[in-house]
């Protein structure tokens, strides 16, 4: 079974700043209970995200959600680790975290820091890594400084938005959807008609924001978690089918091949050498 990593009992918050005589605390394939911000500051690294290997350089800050799972293969120099349970963000300041670590997630897990971000941003998490190891941390103030560091992020996302279109937060719903009912449904309609428009305005949104058709968005899901079955669980490829929607074991074989280019008994071999 894959580890499920928590923050400790009664922690929503952690900063550390790790450097390359670090181990890393999971070497091995993990999942995340919490938001987690990979900020690299010098050197080079490479890490893992659902399956994915991606380079880690400076000024690159990366965006973990929780449930995918995460693998550090090399540590850079110097990087900040940044985490937090979801409700140490208020109800009311959830916009950075959709767009940057769901809608962002779609397009690509990471953003690049500029020279002046990375003064000002350093800065910002220092005074919050000062609260947070004082005798008298004001939790309040705390996530309040999170939530400007996030926005001050969000500036670096490709759409240079800081403030989201209606379009972008359909978009964001849409996901939310996605990953909620896509074992269930798999046809656009019904993702169509949730958002109260047409395939046709839909798939333009989607094509717009992520590259992707909704139904290219759905198969992504299904691989993702198929995958992390396959990776993690001795389930059975039949039960893995049946619990993502797919009654026809043989079809789902042949989708998953199709588009991970093995069969999923070749995957969780080459996995579980």
């Amino acid at each position: 079974m894959i580890y499920i990593k928590r923050l400790p009992a009664g922690q929503l918050f952690d900063v550390e700043l790790l450097d390359i005589n670090c181990k890393p605390q999971t070497p091995v394939p993990h999942r995340h209970e919490y938001f987690e911000i990979f900020w690299v500051l010098s050197g080079e690294g490479s890490q893992s995200i659902d399956f994915v290997k991606y380079p880690m350089t400076r000024r690159q800050m990366y965006l973990i959600t929780p449930g995918q799972v995460h693998e550090l293969h090399h540590l850079p120099d110097k990087l900040f680790a940044i985490s937090f349970n979801a409700e140490f963000i208020d109800t009311q300041n959830q916009l950075p975290i959709d767009r940057l670590f769901l809608q962002n997630r779609s397009k690509q897990p990471y953003v690049w820091i500029d020279e002046q971000g990375e003064k000002e941003l350093g800065d910002l998490i220092s005074i919050i890594a000062r609260e947070l190891h004082s005798a008298n941390a004001d939790k309040e103030l705390m996530s309040t400084l999170l939530v400007g560091f996030l926005r001050y992020v969000m500036r670096y996302l490709d759409d240079n938005e800081s403030v989201p279109s209606a379009a972008d937060m359909r978009m964001v719903k849409l996901l939310k959807l996605i990953d909620a009912d896509f074992s269930l449904r798999k046809d656009t309609g019904y993702y169509s008609e949730k958002l109260s428009m047409t395939n046709k305005r839909l798939n333009e949104l989607t094509r717009q924001q992520f590259s992707r058709t909704v139904t290219q968005l759905i198969h992504d899901k299904v691989i993702v978690e198929a995958r992390r079955e396959l990776a993690f669980t001795n389930k059975t490829i039949k039960t893995i089918a049946i619990e993502l929607g797919y009654k026809d074991t043989s079809y789902f074989c042949r989708f998953f091949k199709r588009l991970s280019g093995q069969s999923p008994q070749s995957f969780r071999d080459t996995w579980i050498k």
